[in-house]
C-alpha cells in the first residue's frame, strides 16, 4: 500500500476515534441530565399524589381515594399509581381489579420496612418505565387510627412513562452524529488534502525517481528541488548521489571489464595451482601408505608418471657409506639402458650430475644441446628429461629423475611441483629407514629380552634348587641337632630345653619358608609333572590356604608344552593371581586353560573391585604397573595377545592367546 494511501487513511481513523470517543462523551452526559432530570420530576410527582391522597386517607374514605388513585392514572406519562398497606395490599389502584391484591415485590417490602424512597427502571410493553416508591409515614393526625409505634402506614407506587426521555436522547445522539460526521468530512478531508499535497506527492515523486535510478536509468532527477523545506533537501541531495552514481557506474563498468580480462588469467592460474595441489597430495598419499622402503620408491615413481603424464623415470638412492648412487625403481626404460644406470658414480649420468650438485638437471631439447646425456627408452631416444635431487634437511639422499619423447615437456612452472614430489619422497625415504632401523632394534629387543628372561628363569631354578638342596636341608638338620640337645639337657636346665625348642620351632618355620621361597622361584611341579598341574598346585598353595573359592578348569590334549612357552604362561598365571592376593579383594577367581591345536587360551577371572586397566597399562603408568607391563612383554615374545578388561567395581579378566607351532601342538 502506498504512503499516500497509508497517511489519510491513518488520519481518518485518528479523527474517527477521536470523534467517537467525545461524541460517545457527550450524549452520555446528556442522556445522564435527561434522566436526572426526570428523576426530580418523578419524586415531585409522587410527593405531589401523595399531597392529594392525604385527605382522603386521613378521612378513610377508600372510595374518595380509589377515585383520586383513577384521576390521576389518566394523566398521559403516568403509567400506574398504587396505594399498599403496611401489610402489602394493595388499598387503592389506578387499576381497580388491583385492589386487595398482595404484591410480593422486594422493593415494595423494603420500603414498607426501611421507610426508605426506592426507584426501579424497567421496561414493559415495548415502553420505559421509571418507578417511585415512596413510604406514607405515621403522623399525629393519623394516630386516631393507627397506633403510634407504627412508623410507616403504607407506600405509593407511581410508575411514569420514560419514553419521551428515550426518545429525545435519540433525536440528541442523531444530531451530534450528523454534526460530527459533518465535522469529520470537513476536517479529514482538508488535512488528508494538505498532507498529501505538502508531503506526501513530493515524496512520491522522489521515490519514482529512486526506482527508476535502482533500474539503471542513472539519468533520473527528483522534481520539485526549488523548496526550502526538508522535502526540498532531500530532492538535492537525491540529484547529487544520482549524478555520483553515474559518474562512478561508468567508471565501475571500465574496471569490471578490467577484471573479466584479469579473472580469466587468475581462473586459469587457481585451476593449474589446484591441479599440482592435486598432484602433490597424490604423491603424498601414496608415500604415508606403507614404511616399506621398496614399495615406497616404487609406488611412488608410478604415482608421480601418472599424474604428471610422463612416459618414464627412475629413482636412485645414495649409499653413503661406498659413496654410490644405486637404483631401485625404474620404469619406461630400454632393458641395456636400466642396467647401466643400475650402479653410478657422483657426477655420472643425469643422476649422478643432480646428486653432486644439488640443483636439479634439466634438458628440454637433447638434438639442440650437443653436451646433453642421452637416455635410452623403450621406444627409443629421449628427447628431454629433469633430474631432481631428492633431499632432507638440505642434504642429498637420492635423486628422481623423468625423461620424455617430446622436447620442452619440462615447462619452468613445473620444476616447484617436482621439486615438492621430491621433498615428499625424501620425508617418505626417511620415516622408512628409521622404521626399518626401529623394526630391527625391536627384533634385538625381544631377542635380549628372551636371553634375558630365559637367564633369569635359568638363575631361578639354580637358585631353588639351591636352597631346597642346601639351605632347606641345613635347616631341618639344625632343627634335628636342636630337639635332640634339648631331650638331652638334664631337668635342671630347664630355661636352656625351653629356649632351645623355641629356636627347633623357628628353624622348622625358617625351612619351610625356605621351601615356599624355592617353589615361588621356580616349583619343581612345572618341571615334572608341566604346566596344568603346576596351576593346580599353585592354586592349592597359595589362594585355598588364604580362603579364596578357586575354580581351576583344563581343557585339551594333556601333553606337555615346550619348557619355554610353559614357563612364560606360568609365569603370566602366576602374576596375575599374585594381583588378585595383592589388591583385587575377591572372593571367588577362576583358572581357565584351553590347549588346542593352533594356540593355548590363558583366562584368569575374579569378583574383586576392578581398577582402571587402560590407565594401569599406558605409558605414564608404566612405573607403577611393572607386573602388568611384564605380563605383556612375555606374551608379545611368545606372539601372543593379552587382553586385560576391568573396571573399578567390576572384577577383572586376563585373558591370553599363544599360537603354538605345528610341532609344539604335536608335543
Amino acid at each position: 500500500m502506498k504512503l499516500q494511501i497509508k497517511v489519510p487513511l491513518l488520519v481518518i481513523i485518528i479523527l474517527l476515534v477521536i470523534g467517537t470517543i467525545f461524541g460517545g462523551m457527550m450524549v452520555y452526559f446528556q442522556r445522564k441530565a435527561s434522566v436526572d432530570q426526570f428523576q426530580h420530576m418523578a419524586m415531585t410527582l409522587s410527593g405531589a399524589v401523595q399531597g392529594s391522597l392525604e385527605q382522603g386517607m386521613l378521612s378513610g374514605e377508600r372510595k374518595q381515594t380509589q377515585e383520586a388513585m383513577l384521576r390521576i392514572k389518566q394523566e398521559e406519562m403516568v403509567s400506574e399509581i398504587v396505594l399498599f398497606s403496611p401489610t402489602g395490599m394493595v388499598a387503592a389502584s389506578g387499576e381497580e381489579s388491583q385492589v386487595g391484591r398482595i404484591d410480593t415485590d422486594e422493593a415494595i417490602r423494603l420500603t414498607l420496612q426501611s421507610g426508605e424512597v426506592s426507584m426501579q427502571t424497567a421496561r414493559q410493553n415495548g415502553r420505559s418505565e421509571l418507578w417511585v416508591i415512596t413510604p406514607v409515614f405515621n403522623k399525629p393526625e393519623c394516630q386516631i387510627c393507627h397506633m403510634p409505634q407504627n412508623r410507616v402506614l403504607g407506600a405509593i407506587k407511581v410508575g411514569l412513562d420514560a419514553t419521551p426521555v428515550d426518545e429525545q436522547a435519540r433525536q440528541q445522539t442523531l444530531f451530534i452524529g450528523i454534526l460530527g460526521g459533518l465535522t469529520f468530512v470537513i476536517i479529514g478531508g482538508g488535512l488528508a488534502f494538505a498532507l498529501n499535497r505538502t508531503i506526501l506527492s513530493p515524496l512520491s515523486r522522489l521515490t519514482e525517481s529512486a526506482q527508476r535510478l535502482s533500474y539503471g536509468d542513472y539519468s533520473a532527477r527528483a522534481k520539485g528541488d526549488g523548496n526550502g523545506d526538508e522535502i526540498g533537501m532531500l530532492a538535492q541531495t537525491f540529484n547529487k548521489m544520482a549524478e555520483s552514481v553515474e559518474l562512478r557506474t561508468g567508471e565501475l563498468e571500465l574496471s569490471r571489464q578490467q577484471l573479466a580480462e584479469l579473472n580469466i588469467d587468475l581462473e586459469n592460474k587457481v585451476e593449474q595451482r589446484t591441479n599440482e595441489l592435486s598432484a602433490l597430495n597424490a604423491i603424498i598419499t601414496t608415500i604415508s601408505q606403507s614404511l616399506d622402503l621398496h614399495k615406497i620408491i616404487n609406488d611412488a615413481l608410478s604415482k608421480i608418471l601418472a599424474v604428471m603424464g610422463i612416459e618414464a623415470g627412475m629413482i636412485h638412492l645414495l649409499d653413503e657409506k661406498v659413496g654410490y648412487l644405486v637404483c631401485l625403481a625404474h620404469r619406461g626404460l630400454a632393458p641395456e639402458y636400466a642396467r647401466e644406470i643400475t650402479r653410478l658414480k657422483l657426477g655420472q649420468g643425469v643422476a649422478g650430475k643432480a646428486a653432486q650438485s644439488g640443483e636439479p638437471v634439466l634438458v628440454n631439447d637433447v638434438e639442440a644441446s650437443p653436451e646433453a646425456i642421452v637416455m635410452i627408452g623403450e621406444r627409443g631416444k629421449f628427447r628431454g628429461y629433469i633430474g631432481l635431487p631428492v633431499k632432507l634437511q638440505n642434504r642429498v639422499i637420492g635423486v628422481l629423475a623423468l625423461a620424455s619423447y617430446i622436447p620442452d615437456r619440462f615447462e619452468p612452472q613445473t620444476l616447484h611441483l617436482l621439486s615438492a614430489m621430491g621433498d615428499a619422497l625424501g620425508i617418505g625415504v626417511e620415516n622408512a629407514r628409521k622404521a626399518q632401523r626401529l623394526e630391527e632394534a625391536n627384533k634385538i629387543r625381544e631377542q635380549l629380552l628372551g636371553k634375558l628372561i630365559s637367564a633369569q628363569e635359568e638363575e631361578r631354578r639354580r637358585i631353588a634348587r639351591e636352597l631346597h638342596d642346601e639351605a632347606s636341608q641345613s635347616m631341618a638338620a639344625l632343627a634335628i641337632n636342636l630337639g635332640s640337645i634339648a631331650e638331652t639337657l638334664p631337668a635342671r636346665y630347664r630355661d636352656v630345653t625351653q629356649r632351645l625348642e623355641t629356636l627347633k620351632e623357628q628353624a622348622i618355620r625358617t625351612a619351610g619358608g625356605i621351601r615356599d621361597l624355592a617353589l615361588e622361584l621356580r616349583p619343581s611341579a612345572l618341571d615334572e609333572l608341566g604346566l596344568p598341574l603346576a596351576i593346580d598346585w599353585y592354586v592349592k598353595d597359595r589362594l585355598v590356604k588364604r580362603g579364596l573359592d578357586v575354580k581351576v578348569e583344563v581343557s585339551g590334549p594333556k601333553a606337555k608344552l615346550p619348557p619355554y612357552t610353559e614357563t612364560m604362561l606360568f609365569r603370566v598365571i602366576q602374576e596375575a593371581l599374585t594381583n588378585v592376593v595383592k589388591h583385587a579383594q575377591a572372593s571367588n577367581v577362576s583358572v581357565q586353560l584351553q590347549i588346542g591345536t593352533s594356540k593355548v587360551i590363558v583366562q584368569v577371572e575374579d569378583n574383586g573391585k576392578g581398577f582402571d586397566s587402560e590407565a594401569a597399562l599406558s605409558r605414564d603408568s608404566a612405573r607403577r604397573s611393572l607386573g602388568l607391563h611384564g605380563m605383556a612383554e612375555r606374551v608379545a615374545l611368545l606372539g601372543g595377545t593379552l587382553a586385560i578388561r576391568s573396571q573399578p567395581g567390576q572384577g577383572t579378566c586376563v585373558r591370553v592367546e599363544v599360537p603354538l607351532a605345528k610341532e609344539e601342538a604335536d608335543g
